[in-house]
């Protein structure tokens, strides 16, 4: 509910987070200082790759088990885990493949 940043999927689905959380588990997205108001980031990337992206970002979350799926969805969540440098997703990633 005191998420203060909120991206918006290729295909419209929102994800409100927490820029502490972004800025400790990623490199990617914005400073946790950077002041972005009510604005929606737009990320390039669709829902169902953010969704499990996203739960990397959360360390008190159980990791998401990727044994289940599909190798298009893994190419996905790998290469937007470098783009965002969300680092615990990388290795799990590399493993799966």
């Amino acid at each position: 509910p005191d998420a203060d940043v909120t991206f918006k999927s290729s295909d419209g689905v929102l994800f409100s987070l927490h820029k502490k959380n972004l800025a400790t588990h990623s490199g990617g997205f914005p400073p946790a200082d950077t002041s972005v108001g009510e604005e929606r980031i737009g990320l390039p990337e669709d829902s169902e790759t953010l969704e499990l992206l996203f739960q990397f970002v959360y360390p008190d979350n159980e990791v998401p088990d990727l044994s289940d799926i599909s190798l298009t969805l893994l190419m996905k969540l790998a290469s937007a885990a470098e783009k965002y440098a969300v680092r615990s997703a990388i290795p799990l990633c590399k493993i799966r493949m």
